[in-house]
């Protein structure tokens, strides 16, 4: 008999919340079909842009950078930054494609061409709007921000992208990069840093070229710092 009533008060019990599921429903069904309906165009909208929108673009892009990165590959710098008159430069492609995945790279590229260029401030504008996923590509432009801040004589600018490239995704141009800046320390009289990075070098990057002769560079921060 006891199972028999809890039976029927379990069947009350969702019987009762059916009800207000359906008088829920009956009373909100104007919101819910709006929020439904909303949700659909959102979804069509979306597909349609990457369709007929961004896939072309990244495209179009792709293509106009193929002939640019030719040029670079030949050191026509001016020709890769600003077009043969037919393809467009990286500038243009800054500028037209700025958005996509390409245009993106562009900023890479221009920034390198300024930098050989002597286009230094550029250079710094540039490579600074670069953002990157490939841990290599961004720890080069960090490098090549150093370079440029070399250039224009700002050590401790300089000094700072450098670390900031070694230490972006540790792996042997990190070496490369600490080389850069213990060299760039010593510029600025800060043996000790000098002698800190040129240690990193040696224990953490040991099978690298920079590390075969960096105990002569270590011996002389070291002097340095005795003076």
């Amino acid at each position: 008999m006891s199972k028999n009533i809890k039976k029927e008060e379990k069947l009350k019990v969702v019987g009762e919340a059916l009800s207000k599921s359906e008088k829920f429903l009956a009373e909100n069904k104007t919101k819910i079909i709006g929020t439904v309906v909303a949700v659909a165009v959102v979804v069509i909208a979306i597909f349609a842009y990457n369709h007929l929108v961004k896939t072309p673009r990244e495209n179009a892009a792709l293509e106009q950078m193929a002939a640019a990165e030719r040029y670079f590959e030949i050191d026509s710098l001016n020709i890769a930054l600003n077009g043969d008159g037919i393809n467009l430069g990286f500038n243009q492609i800054i500028d037209e494609y700025g958005s996509t995945k390409a245009g993106r790279l562009a900023y890479f590229y221009a920034g390198f061409c300024n930098l050989h260029l002597g286009n230094f401030q550029e250079a710094i504008s540039q490579l600074e709007n670069f953002n990157g996923k490939d841990e290599l590509l961004q720890a080069r432009a960090y490098c090549g921000i150093g370079d440029a801040y070399i250039e224009l004589e700002q050590y401790n600018d300089a000094v700072s992208y450098f670390i900031k490239a070694a230490d972006y995704r540790e792996n042997d141009y990190s070496a490369e990069y600490l080389m850069k800046a213990g060299i760039t320390y010593e510029q600025l009289g800060q043996y000790a840093d000098a002698v800190k990075v040129y240690k990193k070098i040696k224990t953490n990057f040991s099978k690298t070229i920079e590390a075969q002769e960096i105990d002569k560079y270590i011996e002389r921060a070291e002097v340095k710092q005795l003076n």
